[in-house]
């Protein structure tokens, strides 16, 4: 069915045990290809404190299978597509770019990767932060660009909420900073991600995407680093999903590409009810587009 409207995937948000054990419960196509492309077993995860216990990889994988379930339970297309860092894969599967077998693989390629470049060569790590205004977040990496860990802004989410990557691990250390500040920590991430810094590198990337098939689009695809849409070409597409892994990620650019796309109305977003990607999304269509959500099971 035609549709007015167009999609976000959120990024690799945080999975509750009741999340998890309603992936776990519905076999189906999507998780057996999970197990298979990833090489894990649905039977043996722990999933007793939600996502804490699983790999990258593993968690990745079943938050894509949730997602992917629950837009195929509209049976609709929307209009264009758009993903924050780990949505960006499933995004391509959602806009026909790319395979559930392309998809899959993807995501453990890119994840295996990652894991093991942290483990060969540490990059730092990544802050979840909330300043105390707005207008602090749009200070903070400035105010934090004399200090040695040289902050780069790795996520926006708006309304203040970033995510800020440091070359330094020291967390306790950025923590006690960062809370003179005014500013909050909210999670951590032990590596850097979406700064010029991360590993593995653009060629290593590169050469991961290099075999993946990328067919044509069956509607637009906007990127959250330029909020532009993507050209319908496989060089473009590789390029965007290299690109936004070095640089900023942006949520209120990828709504505003998404709103610029001709004959969008409303944007959509399908996740968990609790992610934080919710209230910012509606607050980002307010007075210019409507706004749903997709829950997932659990």
């Amino acid at each position: 069915m035609a549709s007015d409207r167009a999609l976000v995937f959120p990024g690799l948000v945080p999975l509750t045990r009741g999340e998890l054990t309603a992936v776990l419960d519905t076999r189906d196509e999507l998780l057996e290809l999970a197990e298979g492309t990833s090489g894990f077993a649905a039977q043996d995860l722990d999933v007793t404190d939600g996502h804490a216990r699983l790999s990258s990889t593993v968690h990745e994988s079943l938050l894509a299978v949730a997602l992917l379930r629950r837009v195929a339970a509209e049976g609709r297309r929307w209009t264009a597509y758009g993903g924050m860092s780990a949505g960006c894969v499933p995004s391509l599967l959602a806009a026909g770019v790319i395979t559930e077998e392309t998809c899959f693989r993807l995501i453990r390629d890119i994840n295996e990767t990652q894991i093991a470049a942290k483990a060969a060569r540490p990059n730092g790590i990544t802050l979840a932060l909330l300043p105390s205004s707005e207008g602090d977040a749009e200070r903070l990496v400035e105010v934090l660009a004399t200090a040695d860990d040289k902050p780069w802004l790795s996520v926006d989410l708006g309304a203040g909420l970033i995510a800020l990557a440091f070359r330094g691990d020291d967390a306790e250390a950025l923590t006690r900073r960062l809370g003179a500040l005014g500013t909050a920590v909210l999670d951590r991430i032990d590596r850097a991600e979406h700064c010029p810094w991360a590993l593995p590198g653009p060629d290593v990337f590169a050469e991961l995407l290099a075999g993946a098939d990328f067919r044509p689009a069956t509607a637009a695809v906007v990127s959250p680093l330029t909020g532009k849409r993507v050209d319908d070409t496989p060089e473009a597409y590789r390029r965007m999903l290299t690109e936004q892994w070095f640089d900023t990620a942006s949520l209120p650019r990828l709504v505003d590409g998404l709103c610029a796309v001709d004959s969008v109305t409303a944007v959509d977003l399908v996740g968990p009810a609790k992610s934080v990607y919710v209230p910012r999304v509606r607050a980002m269509t307010a007075g210019r587009a409507d706004h749903r959500l997709l829950t997932i099971a659990g």
